[in-house]
């Protein structure tokens, strides 16, 4: 279930993403393009969903802290240390992934999403294959009916982590550029035949670079 109030305490590890993304990221100066007509800053009760690549985690999860936002995020060990920064920049938590725990935390999105909470989900997570979007997103919209909402951080100067997702880490004082791309309603794939196949399809174009 979402963890709205309890903070996962900080290890050596996530302290140190914590410093980093909180001393660079006060320096980032970011802009928002794309579709002018939807606020993530102010989408409280909207019941929507935003998908972005892993490896864009960390800008996005400081750009938009404290908007009220629940992150699902998978229970592994790095899992556990990427929940415990989320919730000191606001984010409540909803635990699981594809590979563990994945119908709980599918039931436990779709009441959330219907309860009007916004879920950010990364849809190659937890361990790729990156930039491959898999079909937990497009189910919990088709249950949910909620729509989706890609979005991607395009930094202007950024280093790149060896990690499987080649984690970005926006350089000091650099722009980053946050395209919110047009939002997917699920009730459109519903006439395919294979509607999360359809749905998964779209989110993978949108997200395309």
């Amino acid at each position: 279930m979402a963890e709205q109030q309890k903070k996962i305490p900080l290890d050596a590890v996530s302290t140190a993403i914590f410093i980093i993304g909180e001393v660079l990221g006060r320096t980032w100066r970011f802009s928002l393009a794309g579709r002018d007509d939807l606020d993530p800053f102010n989408d409280r009760g909207k019941g929507r969903m935003y998908a972005f690549w892993h490896s864009h985690l960390l800008p996005l999860a400081f750009c938009f802290r404290n908007t009220g936002k629940t992150a699902v995020i998978s229970g592994s060990k790095d899992g556990i240390r990427a929940a415990a920064v989320a919730g000191r920049w606001g984010h409540a938590v909803i635990h699981g992934s594809s590979s563990h725990g994945g119908a709980l935390a599918l039931r436990t999105c779709v009441r959330a999403l219907r309860s009007g909470s916004t879920i950010v989900i990364t849809p190659d997570g937890p361990k790729g294959p990156k930039e491959v979007v898999k079909k937990g997103v497009a189910q919990i919209a088709l249950l949910s009916g909620a729509t989706v909402v890609p979005v991607s951080a395009v930094p202007e100067h950024a280093w790149r982590l060896t990690s499987w997702d080649g984690f970005m880490i926006p350089a000091p004082f650099t722009r980053v550029r946050v395209r919110i791309h047009d939002p997917l309603d699920p009730r459109a794939s519903m006439t395919d035949k294979n509607p999360a196949d359809h749905l998964t399809a779209l989110i993978q174009k949108a997200l395309a670079p």
